[in-house]
């Protein structure tokens, strides 16, 4: 049996509540570590949150900063970043507060292992002989170059083309002061495998198989279409407008019922503008669950963004067909076809919905291949599992 380690987990945020990606993924790797070891957090937040993050994980020790950057600051400071060297991604979570913590708790405890989640968190020294792992969760740089080429001319695709630049830069200098880099895919590994020499390990994100579980007593309304996701994440909400602009309306030339729920906490006033009849804008929920299981497909219409999608896995698990565009599945070990439809122009993803809406054999079939993938590949148990053995054998 392995020994049990001392870690030190440091976080841009509290993932209490877990209600959006990243924070899924942090709350089940830090239950997964807690699990087996002794865990100490260190996150940006509040009291409240070191409060919820000591009773959800049983932590004794948990210390808090208070964020660098507020949200009503945020469009100065990427303003501001323009003018500067390094990117605002960077500039939003670095500062002194959070440096001097990491210092009394290296200092104060001789860890085996220190876990910085995200890549922005990776400029912080950190004085000590325990194994450095950076989880980068996405190829940051790779997300704002997918950003620069997606967007229109003007201020916003010159933020994105300034950010790859510094991005790519900065990413790797964070990247070559860890001991190991976890990616959640073989295609970020690939990325960065280009330009670094560490050890760098595939931990993926993931589901729990228990909560996201199909409902054989809720019947899936006919012609009902869902997505789900963080809708203030520009991916997310780039993704469903392209989705309504330009594959909706050809659905629903040959499938005039057809409805859409679009299930997410912050929708821009873009998208909430969209809600009609058929375009059901949800807004915050309480449990994405009960709109995945009443709809008849899940559509995962991203044409930008890295990492691997927690929602992918999450509704594979719940036996949803699928139609996915080709970056939507980054990350998640599908077969079009077999698992998933698989299409990234607008009419061969609205030929891709209406042929799964019309065909009840080929939802099951789609559907239980899916659920076996993630449960295979993708339970968050699987992941620990996976974690652990990084940790033994790079120590």
């Amino acid at each position: 049996m392995s020994r049990r380690l001392k870690v030190l987990m440091a976080m841009p945020f509290s993932p209490v509540p877990p209600d959006f990606g990243g924070a899924l993924r942090v709350y089940h790797l830090l239950k997964q570590v807690a699990r087996r070891h002794q865990v100490t957090v260190l996150t940006y937040g509040s009291p409240e949150d070191a409060g919820r993050i000591r009773s959800e994980f049983d932590l004794p020790q948990v210390r808090v900063v208070a964020p660098t950057w507020k949200a009503a600051s945020r469009r100065a400071g990427q303003l501001y970043s323009t003018f500067t060297r390094h990117s605002f991604f960077q500039q939003s979570v670095t500062g002194g507060a959070f440096q001097r913590e990491l210092d009394a708790l290296l200092k104060e405890e001789p860890f085996d292992v220190v876990q910085t989640e995200f890549s922005h968190l990776g400029p912080f020294s950190l004085k000590t002989h325990a194994l450095k792992v950076l989880d980068t969760h996405n190829v940051e740089y790779d997300n704002f170059r997918r950003m620069f080429e997606s967007s229109g001319w003007g201020l916003k695709k010159l933020h994105y083309g300034l950010e790859f630049q510094k991005m790519k830069a900065d990413e790797l200098a964070w990247c070559r002061l860890q001991d190991a880099v976890l990616t959640t895919s073989a295609r970020d590994k690939a990325l960065f495998g280009q330009d670094l020499t560490l050890p760098i390990h595939v931990v993926p994100n993931g589901m729990d198989g228990d909560y996201f579980a199909p409902r054989a007593d809720v019947q899936p309304e006919e012609h009902t279409l869902v997505f789900t996701g963080m809708m203030a994440y520009v991916p997310n909400h780039d993704g469903i407008t392209w989705f309504l602009d330009e594959v909706l309306p050809l659905i629903a030339r040959r499938v005039p019922k057809v409805k859409l729920y679009v299930v997410g906490k912050n929708p821009p006033e873009a998208i909430t503008r969209r809600a009609s009849e058929s375009v059901v804008v949800t807004g915050t929920v309480p449990d994405v669950r009960p709109y995945v299981w009443r709809s008849s497909v899940y559509v995962v219409p991203l044409r930008m963004g890295g990492g691997t999608r927690l929602k992918v896995a999450e509704a594979l698990s719940m036996q949803k067909p699928m139609v996915t565009t080709r970056i939507g599945c980054e990350g998640i070990d599908l077969k079009d076809g077999e698992s998933a439809l698989m299409a990234d122009a607008p009419q061969e993803f609205a030929d891709a919905v209406v042929r799964l809406l019309g065909d009840a054999a080929l939802r099951r079939r789609l559907a239980e291949n899916g659920a076996t993938v993630a449960r295979q590949k993708y339970d968050w148990n699987v992941i620990g599992q996976t974690l652990e053995e990084i940790y033994q054998r790079e120590r």
